[in-house]
């Protein structure tokens, strides 16, 4: 029970960061705020602020800053309708900002804390495709599919990009160094949701301030770009959408991280922070994505987009997003079980 209630504190915390990133830029763009609230449905907890009502609420699934005039008609001069162009898109670019800050700095924390991977293998996971195939302990990583392995974290783009447009069955080239020996092994690395893995872990090394901080931003990097390579395949139809999970999966998964300890809790939360900033950013109506585009419209062209046309398609696209977060959730759910 307890480690739920850690997952369901880390994950409002992220939608704390979120929509105080909203927030923060509203107050200081001077757009009225009436309400801050995390979590959905009736209130558990609420506070009046001089202009912002504060909430806490019952269902853990996400937050909202309500800003003045942002989904309806408002004759307030300080309403987000009638605010520059610019502050809104800084306003609303805030939030998913604030969660990609917030990954690199858990990411900084935990390189910080458990090193720098280097380009020996320290480690095999549970049925190891590479330990199968030969691959020692020691071994350091050279080539992988003829090319040069400059770090551990080069591994991941390499095999994916490979499997892009090749059978997951196909075995992939690992040429490695054994004392001064050079080898090379073919393996059939592992698959799960359209990722690919050569189940091999890197020895570690203590890393400094500086190259913890690099770390922070690169680690960041490489998981905005790991999403975009899943969401490729998701529409083309190489993952299945019932491999996606929703805020019921999430809170389990970090539940589960809980038990591996702090630094596997840590960069969950700072993978979960990425996929929450960069999901956010596309341009869906009813995400921040599709308010971003919204506004350099009328930064490019000096126009407003329509609001009764921006209302009509930010209601339909909530209604799909619900829909596709109650059935994402059922699945989850049934699969706790």
């Amino acid at each position: 029970m307890s480690k739920i209630i850690i997952a369901i504190v880390m994950f409002l915390f992220l939608i704390l960061i979120h929509e105080f990133g909203h927030f923060l830029l509203a107050k200081a763009s001077g757009i009225k705020v009436n309400e801050f609230a995390i979590g959905m449905g009736p209130a558990i907890f609420k506070k009046q602020g001089e202009e912002t009502l504060y909430s806490l609420r019952l269902i853990p699934i996400g937050g909202y800053c309500a800003m003045e005039g942002e989904d309806d008609e408002s004759s307030d001069p300080r309403s987000y309708d009638r605010a520059p162009a610019k502050s809104k898109f800084l306003t609303i670019l805030a939030g998913p900002l604030m969660n990609l800050l917030l990954a690199v700095l858990i990411f900084f924390v935990v390189a910080l804390n458990t090193g720098v991977a280097t380009k020996t293998i320290g480690g095999f996971s549970k049925d190891s495709p590479a330990e199968a195939a030969g691959v020692k302990l020691g071994d350091e990583v050279v080539r992988l599919a003829g090319k040069d392995v400059t770090s551990f974290t080069d591994i991941s783009p390499i095999l994916n990009e490979y499997y892009k447009n090749r059978d997951k069955d196909e075995d992939i080239s690992l040429e490695v160094l054994s004392g001064n020996e050079s080898k090379t092994y073919k393996i059939s690395p592992m698959e799960e949701n359209g990722s690919y893995y050569l189940g091999i872990e890197s020895k570690l090394r203590k890393a400094g301030v500086f190259e913890a901080i690099k770390l922070g931003f690169v680690e960041t990097g490489k998981n905005i770009a790991l999403i975009f390579v899943v969401l490729g395949r998701l529409f083309t139809g190489k993952i299945a959408f019932s491999a996606l999970s929703g805020p019921v999966g999430v809170v389990k998964e970090l539940g589960n991280q809980a038990q591996n300890g702090l630094m596997s809790l840590l960069y969950f939360l700072g993978y979960i922070s990425v996929n929450l900033g960069v999901f956010n950013l596309l341009p869906i109506p009813a995400l921040d994505g599709s308010k971003i585009v919204s506004a350099l419209y009328e930064m490019v062209t000096g126009k407003r987009v329509n609001k009764k046309f921006e209302e009509k398609i930010t209601v339909a696209g909530f209604v799909i997003l619900l829909g596709l977060i109650l059935v994402i959730s059922i699945k989850d759910i049934i699969n706790l079980f």
